[in-house]
């Protein structure tokens, strides 16, 4: 029995069945490869778009800026078949992004790179020309490069990190302490000064020698999607399973990693 298959089917019908008022409505079209959303926390009418070949739109009430939000298409992979995992696959709005204006971004580049960068903007239109390196490194293969980051209820941001690929991590990485694949990483942005991040000091292996100490969370096969619920501050790890099912990790807020 195809698990996926099935679970999908058993989970819309039994969704259907608790909920029979939920509906799908098209309020957007004319997107090209479009791979996550986030909204403005304070105006949940402005929608930030990520297209997986390096743009990145702003919709307003339902609309689309003629304007891009943000083009880095001359930096990021570009997509070349259809299941494509590279490209720009996540972004995270700086906590205080209305007053300061940050948006994180999570890329592959044109030779294989994860980046993650920070680009200052003015709310309705980002300048290419001010990206920040936060991060870098080269990805072993083309699939499970992660893509996710978003802030925590700490104002720490999380970055996730795939085990790099190719099928059943043939390398053991996402077990290896040693090894940044297949990771939740968590950093300092904040108070930085010059250097791109910190590690927060309540890391699980801040004060452990010959591990790395940004590792929050490790032993994900590709941790593509997660979301800190806003109640509770829990978090939900959508990892990304071989063949037969999906997954969904959840760590307590009150979890030390």
């Amino acid at each position: 029995m195809n698990l996926k298959r099935f679970s999908i089917i058993y989970l819309i019908t039994l969704t259907s069945l608790i909920f029979p008022g939920i509906g799908v409505n098209k309020i957007l079209d004319g997107l090209d490869k479009p791979v996550f959303v986030v909204s403005k926390n304070t105006n949940p009418e402005y929608l930030y778009i990520v297209e997986q070949d390096g743009i990145i739109k702003l919709a307003i009430d339902g609309k689309i800026n003629k304007k891009l939000f943000l083009d880095i298409t001359s930096s990021v992979h570009q997509t070349l078949y259809p299941g494509d995992e590279q490209g720009l696959l996540g972004l995270a709005l700086h906590p205080e992004f209305e007053k300061n204006g940050y948006l994180f971004v999570n890329y592959v580049d044109r030779n294989g790179f994860t980046i993650i960068s920070r680009f200052e903007s003015n709310i309705d239109s980002a300048n290419p020309l001010s990206e920040k390196i936060i991060f870098k490194i080269e990805q072993p293969y083309s699939n499970h490069n992660g893509g996710h980051l978003a802030f925590g209820p700490d104002g720490y941001l999380y970055i996730g990190l795939g085990d790099g690929g190719s099928s059943g991590d043939p390398e053991n990485r996402a077990q290896d302490l040693k090894s940044y694949f297949g990771k939740m990483l968590r950093i300092d942005i904040n108070n930085a000064n010059s250097d791109p991040y910190v590690i927060p000091q309540d890391n699980p292996f801040f004060n452990k020698k010959n591990i790395i100490k940004e590792i929050w969370a490790y032993g994900l096969r590709n941790p593509w999607r997660y979301s800190f619920d806003k109640l509770t501050g829990d978090l939900y790890i959508g990892d990304v399973g071989q063949n037969n099912w999906e997954e969904i990790d959840f760590q307590l807020s009150s979890s030390l990693g």
